[in-house]
């Protein structure tokens, strides 16, 4: 499967290694590249790619303000010579943060995360949401006991490290001795849907979606860009009453 990207870096050197590292990866389809991010804003505006790579600062427009401005902005991939800019990029829920020079072998880190996203996504990607799962229930192991909680009555489940917290309709929580990964992989997909590194959310519940929250039982819940398009694509588009021409 190859993955469709955009390279954008105002060094036409940095940008001809990064042509020349996509090739070596046999994965990566270049659709463009750019060194004027004004360019790859109006190429995003008109037409998508799985991934961007980008430098963070540019003239007239910062990776990070770039990746701001796109109400559907692709996997990002952030790339700068200042690493004080990691923590902003990753608040933005971007998939790497690759420290310049870069390697081949830590580009090619980054190329595997970006891979390994969209391959869950394509795992998870399922017709409609099964709301009959609602009916069942499931146990989770807790300090002292086994607990019985019915799928219909989880609201979300938040990530705590090893373990998970699982909060229901009735405003009660549940410390589970799992991580979040494990617990996701056991629940119905159709039931339940990621909207965050740190979320898992019971779609039958969400509220309203924006580009940056869900709102769950009158949660404010982060929506990770990671996330965005599969919540959007599943929860909204699949439902969602269109004016007619």
């Amino acid at each position: 499967m190859k993955i469709t990207c955009l390279l954008l870096d105002d060094d036409p050197l940095v940008l001809e290694l990064l042509q020349a590292y996509a090739t070596m990866t046999d994965i990566l389809e270049v659709k463009a590249a750019f060194t004027d991010p004004l360019d790859a804003h109006r190429f995003l505006l008109e037409q998508q790619v799985q991934v961007l790579f980008s430098d963070v600062t540019m003239p007239h427009l910062s990776g990070i303000d770039l990746v701001r401005s796109l109400q559907q902005p692709p996997l990002v991939v952030l790339m700068t010579s200042y690493p004080q800019y990691a923590m902003e990029g990753f608040n933005l829920d971007v998939i790497d943060f690759l420290l310049k020079p870069i390697s081949l072998d830590r580009f090619l880190k980054a190329v595997n995360k970006v891979s390994s996203i969209l391959r869950a996504n394509a795992r998870e990607a399922v017709p409609a949401v099964d709301t009959s799962a609602g009916l069942g229930s499931f146990f989770i192991r807790t300090d002292a006991q086994f607990v019985r909680l019915h799928y219909r009555e989880v609201l979300y489940i938040e990530a705590l490290k090893d373990f998970t917290k699982i909060n229901t309709s009735d405003g009660r929580t549940h410390l589970a001795l799992v991580n979040l990964k494990n617990i996701e992989e056991q629940l119905p997909p159709g039931l339940f849907v990621r909207t965050h590194r740190s979320y898992l959310v019971n779609a039958a519940h969400i509220e309203t979606v924006s580009n940056l929250e869900v709102k769950v039982g009158g949660h404010a819940l982060p929506l990770g860009q990671t996330y965005r398009e599969r919540v959007t694509e599943r929860i909204v588009n699949r439902s969602l009453i269109r004016r007619q021409h």
